[in-house]
């Protein structure tokens, strides 16, 4: 019995001395771990030597968690995790050797410093996907908007709760039909043009599309096809509906045909596709941001707009943007009024250049188009007045308006937002236009398919656009302004990967040329 006794309290004492020393070591990883932040965010040359480009941000998240160990000690999963993410990062078009992939990877002894280092790569990694590379890059900013909403702290305790990387990855990235169309056809290119023996398709004309090769080897590489090496299942038809598709990707009249057009798209590498999907969900990513909250998106590439209410598309319809000589210019500011009947204040560069010759060989335009001049005075003349020999382009001193009705360009409404430009959202009078595939057509104002389904939207009643709306035969009609509760966010976007109105990924004209790829 004394044995046994003595047995227990040596076992007893044992114990205490593992539990204060395994509590000790415990406190002095967290002390050491406090010393090695506290010299990063001190040093700039240590820090610079580790390549931790914010160390703050690292220092902010050990805080957070009294200094204890996220990856080396019972967290091995979310490396793990991270690490298969990060290896293919080219998926979701980043560069994975930004984000110290080779010395994660690497035969390294677990350490504070390699704990550090994998933090600071996550905590990028997470910014990157969720509020894109570079900073916003707009005409006019209004609302002081920036793309740097992301608190990375908050987001790595996120991980470190839930125990996936994957969920927090997917919940960052924005949620979109456009970006998740494009990620997908990187995500597919990356298997074929990563691969070291890949070799670009070279498309021509052949006698039947079944014996064309390099045109179903592209078809397939797109995911138009199931196959590019089993002849028996690729059918002419098969290969003409997948050029369909084709067309269809690139903003093409799908007609099956291997005409001109079609076959300058097919020429473009699909290295460089590869690079503008990048180049495009970075743009995204641009205006994340915006997540939860209530805009109006247009986008001037796919010439269309987008009404959001949080995550939610509520509608979206046609619209017409700047011709390349008269570009609409992106922006983000308020919709803050809303005008029926509105006069149409014709740009003076348009008034000169376009309508004033028209004017001089038909002496009835101005009259017959409902245009009126306002003299210097702020008076109001009708065009029969003026002795048009008088008048030219360095010599009219005058500005030119179109009276409200359904002849104005302007149609019957129009939404106003502050900008330094001459720009707005507006109804219009040739409505035959939104037919068209490429509607890159006016003078930088956006005309709208469905403004009074807009206006419904926004005021938040039927009866009052009703009410103006069956107005617009009258005589005599005079601008009639609403300004709303609440102003609606408006961006101004030029993105050329966007979806279609049946959620199909197209790769729109870079009207502009602002897709800059290498």
């Amino acid at each position: 019995m004394k044995a046994l006794s003595y047995l227990k309290k040596l076992l007893t004492f044992c114990l205490i001395i593992g539990v204060t020393w395994n509590n000790t070591s415990i406190a002095q990883t967290q002390e050491d771990l406090k010393s090695f932040i506290q010299k990063l965010h001190s040093d700039q040359a240590y820090a610079q030597e580790l390549q931790i480009e914010n160390p703050s941000e690292v220092a902010a998240f050990y805080q957070s968690i009294s200094y204890k160990t996220v990856w080396l000690e019972g967290k091995s999963d979310y490396q793990k995790e991270y690490l298969e993410v990060l290896k293919h990062a080219s998926d979701y078009g980043l560069n994975r050797a930004k984000y110290h992939y080779s010395y994660l990877t690497s035969k390294h002894f677990p350490t504070l410093e390699y704990e550090l280092i994998l933090t600071h790569s996550i905590m990028e990694f997470y910014k990157d996907i969720a509020n894109g590379v570079t900073s916003v890059d707009l005409s006019y900013n209004g609302l002081g908007y920036n793309n740097h909403c992301l608190n990375p702290t908050a987001m790595l305790l996120n991980t470190y709760a839930k125990g996936s990387v994957k969920d927090v990855i997917s919940f960052l990235q924005p949620q979109s039909y456009g970006y998740q169309a494009t990620q997908n056809l990187l995500t597919r290119l990356n298997i074929f043009v990563e691969n070291e023996n890949f070799q670009e398709p070279i498309v021509s004309q052949t006698t039947t599309f079944a014996e064309n090769k390099e045109l179903i080897k592209k078809l397939y590489y797109l995911g138009f096809l199931p196959t590019m090496t089993d002849a028996s299942l690729l059918k002419e038809g098969m290969i003409t509906n997948a050029l369909k598709g084709f067309q269809s990707l690139y903003n093409i009249v799908p007609d099956g045909i291997l005409g001109p057009v079609t076959l300058s798209k097919l020429s473009i590498p699909l290295t460089k596709l590869r690079a503008q999907l990048i180049l495009n969900l970075n743009r995204w990513r641009v205006i994340n941001c915006l997540d939860n909250q209530r805009y109006i998106q247009v986008n001037i590439p796919s010439a269309s707009l987008a009404l959001y209410d949080r995550d939610s598309l509520v509608m979206r319809m046609k619209t017409i943007v700047g011709k390349p000589i008269t570009p609409t210019p992106t922006l983000c500011s308020e919709i803050n009024k809303i005008t029926f009947f509105p006069y149409y204040e014709v740009p003076q560069n348009v008034a000169l250049n376009e309508l004033l010759p028209i004017q001089q060989k038909e002496p009835s335009f101005f009259e017959n188009n409902g245009y009126q001049l306002i003299d210097e005075k702020g008076f109001v003349l009708e065009a029969n007045s003026i002795d048009w020999s008088t008048v030219s382009k360095d010599h009219f001193p005058y500005e030119v308006r179109q009276v409200a009705g359904c002849d104005n360009s302007l149609g019957l409404l129009k939404f106003d937002f502050d900008s330094p430009y001459a720009l707005y959202l507006h109804d219009t009078n040739r409505k035959d236009l939104f037919s068209k595939n490429k509607r890159y057509l006016s003078n930088a104002c956006i005309r709208l398919e469905k403004p009074y389904e807009l206006a419904t939207m926004l005021f938040q009643d039927r009866n009052l656009v009703e009410e103006f709306v069956k107005k617009r035969f009258e005589p005599h009609l005079s601008p009639t302004s609403f300004s709303l509760e609440t102003p609606v966010k408006i961006f101004i976007t030029y993105i050329t990967a966007d979806v279609d109105d049946f959620g199909s990924l197209v790769i729109y004209d870079d009207i502009y040329k602002k897709d800059i790829l290498k």
